[in-house]
């Protein structure tokens, strides 16, 4: 029996290890904030939530400088809260409809209650007078419609009542606001149908008054009650700052800019605050005049704001690049994410063998120069710059750069690698998904997305063309409700196809004549929306795309295509060292991959940092390497370090080894040179266990009792790098 234990797990290591070794944290360095709550009482102290699926939930008690990771929550995080009764207590929601709670300060959560339906929790408050009473503000799916709906609950989250806002074809959202003086009274703000909307019930949601009148922009991000006068709010807005002294009957605007949070200081109420596009604005006027000399603050969408309830000039403020912390009223700022790899890279375009650009959201244009190991921004921050949703370099003048942002519909362009721009719009109401000069014509360029008819119309799936280099546009294809997730020019840029979504289906377009003509190629394919589609190179015919419900292969170009399994598959790569071998990423479950044409899938998600796979991309002149974008959690490499590793010291991360290699009660880890840390991640990617380690690099590990049998990963890290081995822990006898 014994032989016939190793005969199959010597293959199955050797198979492991072929598949998941290879994967390796990369930057950038930073964190997207996903939600932001300090602690009443305990000035110091600090609640953020980064990653995706799972989150992370941080806890600080010494205002950021360190982090302390209690638990992973296995959900969408998106709102989280402090009961200001019982500070130990906190609560948390997100995309799954379940509201998680703690009861030991975030050290573990359990499962409070589930909203019912398919849910989205967008803001959670407590009631600081009654800690039974807990409010969540949502967005809801019924069919082809969103709702903007409140949900309420009277037993600290274990059942729940809801009222639904309205409900359109697109809905937002966005902020949740206790009066804290009336009983049942609440307000809820987000965009309704593309305008920004604000509502308020004094019946605990029975009844609803619009107070939008007056707002501008499309989306209401923010609001704050001056705590000693409820009649007097501060609404932000993606077009600014708007002021009411009569409970939002009327509003007038007190500053022209986007802002995504906006809050009084609780003891002085005269200090307000409210974050917009890399800077944070200030007012000492009861909210009525604006001002933002900020420094030391980058990063766009700052959405969260946390005042020190004792000291007005102490805040914390969170957006899409991560969380600073001011002592001076916001003249100067701290970073507090530096150690974090926890953004999310929209796009990567890798310009040469080392030398990569990403899209950065919240914050904007990247570099690296070995490969995706360190980060620095590239170019000067232009407006806009945060919202980046495309570059391309001109292959005949690599000093020219073209980008389109999402924030202004504008394309912007710089001939001296981002030290200054020019910009030009593209077209009304038109929200870009992507940018790329034409192969061979390099005066011409291509820009895809959504078109709106008006600001408050949905968007339609939309392709544009420059002959001009951007000066000036022409429409080339305009479909149904959708949007054009990518576009893929052939070699000589006769032939295009444009992908995404378009009515409610997944949508595939090709045209051989220059976008003259065109062509769907959906015939067999299912799903909302086509979200990536790869070609084989050595066989052009052949290919993949991933949609929710599934990967799907085509074997005539396009023409019919079958299911090969999965779901909320995101991304697709064939392997070029294996022509069997195709990688799916996924929503929520991290990588697959299958040999058999998907007879059967075999997952890899030991040691990833986050399981929302957003891309994957081969390098062009290494065709190993591999990069993978990971929301929430920066970007893996797989062959990526090991090839621009130059130096010995570097290469002697990855010599670990382990004896035996079949674990029962005990082994011997040896790592050379002394690593910072040795972790061990169970069989679903849960980091169980930190290994001590010692100044030998020798670690005689005695493994733990509640460690069941399986396949774990063992991961050295030395600053970002790390190497992964995996090691099976046999059955406890």
């Amino acid at each position: 029996m014994k032989h016939l234990i190793v005969g199959i797990i010597g293959p199955l290591l050797m198979g492991i290890s072929s598949a998941f070794a290879g994967w390796q944290q990369l930057g950038p360095a930073g964190a997207n904030v996903q939600a932001l709550t300090n602690v009443p009482g305990y000035p110091d102290e600090v609640y953020l939530v980064v990653g995706r699926f799972p989150s992370f939930v941080l806890h600080s008690t010494d205002a950021g400088n360190t982090w302390e990771e209690p638990e992973t929550i296995p959900d969408i995080i998106n709102a989280i809260c402090v009961n200001p009764n019982s500070v130990r207590t906190l609560f948390a929601g997100g995309r799954t409809s379940r509201v998680y709670k703690s009861t030991n300060g975030g050290l573990s959560w359990q499962v409070a209650g589930n909203i019912p339906g398919n849910v989205w929790v967008r803001s959670i408050a407590v009631n600081p007078r009654n800690a039974s009473e807990v409010w969540a503000a949502t967005e809801i799916n019924i069919g082809d419609t969103v709702g903007m709906c409140l949900f309420y609950s009277t037993n600290a989250g274990v059942t729940w009542q809801n009222s639904t806002i309205i409900r359109c074809l697109e809905s937002q959202t966005r902020t949740l606001l206790i009066d804290h003086l009336r009983s049942g009274w609440v307000y809820i703000g987000g965009s309704a149908e593309g305008r920004a909307s604000l509502f308020l019930t004094t019946d605990y949601g029975g009844t609803w008054q619009d107070k939008s009148s007056g707002l501008g922009g499309r989306c209401v991000y923010g609001l704050s009650i001056l705590p000693n006068d409820s009649l007097v709010m501060v609404c932000a807005t993606d077009s600014g700052i708007y002021y009411t002294s009569d409970r939002g009957q009327t509003w007038t605007s007190r500053l022209t800019a986007p802002v995504y949070s906006v809050a009084f200081a609780p003891i002085s109420p005269y200090y307000a605050y409210a974050g917009g596009e890399n800077i944070v604005y200030r007012s000492n006027d009861y909210g009525w005049t604006w001002r933002g000399d900020t420094t030391n603050f980058l990063g766009t969408n700052t959405r969260y704001l946390a005042i020190n309830p004792n000291h007005p000039l102490e805040l914390y403020a969170g957006n899409s690049y991560g969380l600073f912390y001011t002592t001076n009223g916001g003249y100067d700022w701290s970073y507090r994410s530096n150690r974090f790899t926890n953004l999310d890279v929209s796009f990567i375009r890798i310009a040469n063998s080392d030398t990569i650009l990403a899209g950065v959201d919240g914050f904007g244009i990247l570099i690296s120069t070995d490969a995706g190991i360190t980060w620095h921004p590239w170019g000067k921050i232009f407006p806009g710059s945060g919202w980046v949703r495309g570059i391309d370099i001109n292959p005949r003048h690599p000093d020219t750069v073209i980008c389109v942002t999402g924030f202004d519909s504008r394309l912007h362009l710089t001939l001296n690698r981002g030290d200054s721009w020019e910009t030009f719009p593209i077209a009304s109401n038109f929200e870009p998904a992507g940018i790329a000069y034409h192969p061979s014509g390099y005066d011409t360029i291509y820009t895809w997305g959504g078109k709106r008819e008006l600001s408050f119309n949905p968007a339609r799936f939309a392709l544009y063309r420059s002959t001009d280099r951007g000066q000036t546009w022409h429409q080339v294809l305009l479909r149904d409700r959708g949007v054009c997730v990518k576009l893929i020019l052939s070699e000589y840029g006769e032939t295009l196809i444009a992908y995404g979504k378009s009515g409610n289906q997944a949508a595939i377009f090709r045209s051989t004549d220059r976008g003259r003509n065109w062509i769907s190629l959906t015939s067999g394919l299912t799903g909302s929306q086509v979200l990536d589609l790869k070609i084989m190179k050595n066989n052009p015919t052949i290919w993949f795309c991933a949609t929710p419900v599934g990967v799907f292969k085509s074997e005539n170009s396009g023409i019919y295509w079958t299911n090969i399994g999965l779901t909320n598959v995101t991304c697709v790569l064939p392997d070029t060292s294996n022509p069997n071998r195709l990688w799916a990423g996924t929503d929520t479950q991290g990588f697959y991959w299958t040999t058999n044409n998907g007879a059967i899938w075999d997952r890899d998600t030991l040691g990833l940092p986050g399981r929302s796979i957003t891309f994957l991309i081969r390098h062009p002149a290494r065709q190993t390497a591999v990069y993978a974008g990971v929301s929430g959690s920066s970007m893996l490499g797989r062959n990526v370090i090991g090839l621009t590793e130059s130096s010995a010291e570097e290469k002697k991360i990855a010599e670990v080894r382990i004896q035996p290699s079949m674990v029962g009660r005990s082994a011997r880890i040896m790592v050379s040179p002394t690593p910072a840390r040795i972790e061990l991640y169970d069989p679903t990617g849960r980091l169980v266990s930190l290994i001590p380690l010692n100044s030998s690099g020798i670690v005689d590990w005695h493994r733990p009792r509640d460690l069941s049998g399986g396949v774990y990963l063992i991961t050295v890290r030395a600053g970002i790098r790390h190497t992964s081995k995996p090691v099976l822990l046999l059955p406890w006898q």
